[in-house]
């Protein structure tokens, strides 16, 4: 459309005579003519047959105003014989030569033709075609002329267009032309045959990179000539062949002739037919275009519908179409076959107006529904604010915020902060991005409950019988949280604590977090902590990020609505550290009581008092977790459970609340304590009940299977159908060795998982000159090490007792520890390796149902180990009775509760001596215990223990 508007702009200034070859040459048009084309009369000497129009270009030196000008062919030109074209290509020639031809004057150089603007912005590439009618007129046609190649659109005849050149010596070759013939100076205006950007300034050498016809330009105008080249307005003449090439330096000059059109009957009909609908499509198209609806009729009034001909080129020009189609107008010499293609390119433009129009009236459409809208939308506003039915956004909010602040009981220097934001918001547009950051940061200043408490439920025994019915066992973490609230009742006040749950998964660290707060009647916030790696997660983020936001400590404020909530902080030894900074360094503050009482969070950027609340933080391992914040908290350890209290959560809780997930009922489900204890015991040996819950909802599902199928109206599982619903024991035997052989000893391990119990093996493989010892099993640093140290005290320990036996100097040794796939470390098999060594070397088992653990020094001192309860739970899920611990974690042992010590027989052991008596000395263990009656040892605190004579004998 841009091409009608540019059209309907210039033909509403001027109108223009027409140009023909005659009139051109009898009237010389200088600069200062077509300057003054705008006040030029309406009509000249003969009648205007066409408008073509120039557009509008910039320069260096000026701008080129918008003008118009007619072009015409000679009546009699249509008379004139034509002639069959000879010959092609470069150097042909047709016609006489003409000493009078036009000679062109260059410099020597390179020229660079560029085109600046023409009358279209859209492009393609098209066909050259030949023509056979041909007419050489060497009374006004030269010879030669300068090849000004064009490359977006084909320049028609009658029409104007501004060039611009930049080569110097083409500029200049032009000049002296321009200086010698005045008005007479014709270039040829041919398209090139590959499209090239305008900033291409490659030289065009052959007529094959260039159409053979083109069209005849006169220069009729010369402006802005300087350094950067010059513009001319050239004023197509008439079609042209290329014959020939003249010279290819310093830029083409070729040979031309002027192309005919083939004769025609202007009274045929159907050429009639095609120039009506030609009209009849430009005026739909200014119907379509009412903004230039009449400088659009203006063309029609100009435009001599007698001249098919000239019709054609005109409407054709007026169009956006691809070049490859417009130079095929251009090559057409049947009028009745250039009318018919000029309408089909009509027919194109029109569809596009078309189609454009309706996307327009879509959009003015859309436009005025938004606008009546708008316009409804604010009269409604008004109306409302003046019946008192609705208060102003920004003053509604400033109201809302005071009544918050009124709520709650800032500290001072919050409530200063809260204040200037409440001054500042008033003070902004509503529609400003700062008012909107403003307001949200308002919000989370209000919503943080400042001085709001919940009140501590300050009922020991209360307290413990919630414990107690959500979680069976921990005692030491309930013993803690009752000692708590007894603190809390003798002050009349509870103070904020640190408290870390460590112990295996499974075991309930996660969901006693809210049995606390239940307890306390807080409220309770859980976030994992587990993988982190921001810091802006804990302090959060500053405001003057997009999208920043408090961190999850301020959340759990708010969440809570409270200030002495229950936070529990998960996972915090997988705690992560990228390049957004270290999070366990910023759970400093926070879990510093003399330190958070003054958190201050990055987004909210004034101190909060977190003193009240209560944290509790959950691990598996405490090695991974930094030493400094390791030191602020109260680490509480949570061991694995024994099969009796496996049994009596699963009856509790895991039981009720599978069924009720399967949709079962207690008639209809049966499970009964055997087929329980079996799964513990065969199936699930893991500390935690985890895995326990996965195998009940498992053999729920199968029975809800028989249910749902009729199989069945009622199913009991019990020890003998156990494996229907479960599958095949994952641990068929309760140990791998039903008899200990001679040179095996099981040892006890503690894991992030819980205790677990291995055996250590030893054989000997062949004799040896030396002593040699080889270890296999994926064992560590330390554990090598032990192994050497037990080499080591086993070989003078045999040469001290047996001095005869040299098994040690002859043969090579191997050591292995069952699966082997499983990395082990550590200190603490250092006296289980030493009896393996000597049990082999003496030939001589230990004793039957026993295991042992503890470090062993290179002079045969037992040294303290710990994770005494989880070794002393594995020892008894593995079918052990006696344990053999170092005497050092006696006061670990006495820790235990009554039921565990209970299932477990204890001997400590001070030096390697003791541990030697009691493994390899059963007889006289057992024959001992039956002539003395057992010692009781009590515990401060503690219930009895049973401790074998042998051991009151220990110094």
């Amino acid at each position: 459309m841009q091409k009608w508007k540019s059209v309907a702009s210039a033909l509403g200034s001027a109108r223009v005579k027409a140009v023909g070859p005659t009139t051109l040459r009898a009237h010389r048009m200088t600069a200062a003519n077509l300057a003054g084309l705008r006040e030029a009369p309406l009509s000249w000497r003969r009648p205007v047959r066409s408008v073509s129009h120039v557009r509008a270009i910039s320069c260096t030196s000026g701008i080129w105003a918008k003008r118009n000008a007619d072009d015409k062919h000679d009546e009699d030109e249509s008379s004139k014989p034509s002639r069959r074209r000879k010959g092609g290509g470069e150097g042909a020639k047709v016609g006489p030569e003409s000493s009078s031809s036009t000679a062109l004057v260059a410099s020597k150089g390179k020229g660079s033709v560029s085109e600046v603007m023409v009358q279209r912005d859209r492009s393609g590439l098209g066909d050259s075609s030949s023509t056979e009618l041909v007419s050489n007129d060497p009374n006004w046609l030269p010879k030669e002329v300068i090849v000004i190649p064009v490359f977006r659109r084909p320049v028609f005849p009658g029409i104007a267009t501004p060039i611009a050149l930049t080569d110097p010596e083409l500029c200049e070759a032009i000049l002296r032309l321009k200086n010698q013939y005045g008005s007479n100076l014709y270039v040829g205006l041919f398209l090139a045959k590959n499209q090239r950007e305008r900033e291409d300034n490659k030289l065009i050498k052959s007529v094959d990179e260039v159409h053979e016809i083109g069209c005849l330009g006169q220069v009729v105008h010369i402006q802005g000539v300087n350094q950067m080249g010059m513009q001319l307005l050239i004023a197509g003449t008439g079609r042209v062949l290329i014959t020939g090439a003249a010279k290819t330096e310093p830029f083409l000059t070729v040979n031309i002739e002027r192309c005919i059109d083939k004769p025609f009957d202007s009274n045929d009909k159907v050429i009639k037919a095609y120039m009506l609908e030609i009209m009849a499509t430009v005026k739909s198209i200014v119907k379509l275009e009412h903004f230039f609806k009449e400088q659009l009729q203006t063309i029609l009034t100009q435009v001599n519908v007698q001249n098919p001909a000239h019709l054609a080129d005109i409407t054709t020009s007026m169009t956006t179409s691809d070049r490859g189609s417009l130079q095929s107008v251009l090559e057409e010499f049947d009028i009745q076959d250039r009318l018919a293609k000029a309408l089909r390119l009509l027919k194109i433009e029109l569809e596009q107006a078309e189609v454009q129009k309706t996307i327009q009236n879509q959009m003015e459409d859309n436009v005025s529904k938004m606008q009546r809208k708008h316009f409804l939308t604010e009269q409604l506003k008004i109306i409302k604010k003046e019946l008192g039915m609705e208060v102003d956004e920004k003053e509604d909010l400033v109201r809302k915020m005071t009544s918050k602040l009124a709520e709650i009981n800032p500290p001072p220097n919050a409530e200063k902060v809260i204040q200037e934001q409440l001054k500042k918001i008033s003070m902004l547009e509503p529609s400003s991005p700062e008012f909107s950051m403003t307001r949200t940061y308002l919000d989370w200043l209000v919503a943080i409950p400042w001085g709001v408490s919940t009140a501590d439920t300050l009922d020991v025994l209360g307290a413990r019988d919630i414990l107690d019915s959500d979680h069976h066992a921990m005692k030491d973490v309930k013993d803690r949280i009752l000692e708590f609230i007894a603190v809390g009742v003798l002050k009349g006040t509870v103070q904020g604590k640190i408290i870390c749950l460590n112990g295996p998964p499974g075991v309930g660290k996660t969901s006693i977090g809210k049995s606390i707060a239940s307890s306390l009647g807080r409220e309770f916030f859980r976030f994992s902590v587990g993988g982190m790696t921001d810091v802006s997660e804990i302090k959060g983020h500053r405001r003057t990020y997009v999208g920043a936001m408090p961190g999850k400590i301020v959340q759990a404020l708010k969440t809570a609505g409270s200030n002495n909530p229950v936070i529990m902080l998960d996972e915090i030894d997988k705690l992560g550290r990228g390049y957004q900074g270290d999070p366990a360094s910023a759970l400093l503050e926070v879990l510093d009581p003399s330190q958070n009482k003054d958190f201050v969070d990055h987004y909210i950027d004034v101190p909060i008092d977190l003193s009240q609340c209560l944290f509790v933080c959950t691990s598996n391992a405490l090695d991974t977790i930094p030493g400094p914040l390791r030191d602020r908290m109260e680490v509480i350890q949570v061991s694995g459970y024994t099969a009796d209290d496996k049994l009596e959560i699963a009856r509790k809780h895991l039981l009720p609340k599978a069924r009720e997930d399967a949709g079962l009922k207690t008639g209809n489900s049966i499970v009964s304590d055997a087929a329980l204890r079996t799964l513990i015991i065969k199936y699930c040996r893991e500390p935690g009940v985890r895995n326990l819950q996965k195998q009940i909802e498992k053999m729920f599902r199968k029975i809800a299977f028989e249910l749902a199928t009729k199989q069945s109206s009622k199913v009991t599982v019990n020890d003998s159908n156990l494996e229907k619903f479960v599958g095949a024991p994952i641990f068929p035997k309760d140990r791998i060795f039903d008899s200990t052989p001679t040179g095996v000893v099981m040892g006890l391990a503690w894991t992030s998982l819980g205790g677990v119990s291995l055996f250590i093996e030893t054989v000997a493989v062949a004799p040896s000159e030396k002593a040699a010892l080889r270890c296999t099993g994926q064992m560590g640093d330390v554990m090598k090490e032990s192994t050497e140290i037990a080499f080591s005290f086993a070989r003078r320990w045999l040469h001290e007792h047996e001095p005869t036996n040299d098994f040690f100097d002859k043969n090579q040794i191997h050591m292995h520890i069952p699966e082997g796939a499983t990395p082990k470390d550590g200190p603490s098999a250092g006296i289980t390796m030493t009896t393996t060594l000597l049990s082999l070397a003496m030939g001589k088992p230990v004793r039957q149902k026993l295991a042992m653990t503890g470090e062993m020094s290179l002079t045969g001192s037992v040294l303290p180990v710990g994770g005494i309860k989880e070794k002393v739970l594995a020892s008894q899920r593995a079918g052990v009775d006696t344990v053999i611990l170092p005497v050092d974690n006696k006061r670990d042992w006495e820790e235990l509760d009554d039921k565990t010590r209970e299932l477990t027989r204890v001997h400590f052991a001070s030096t390697y001596r003791d541990v030697f008596d009691i493994a390899f000395s059963e007889d006289k263990v057992v024959s001992a215990a039956r002539k003395a009656p057992k010692k009781v040892v009590k515990a401060k605190g503690k219930a009895e223990a049973k401790v074998d004579p042998v051991e009151s004998e220990d110094p």
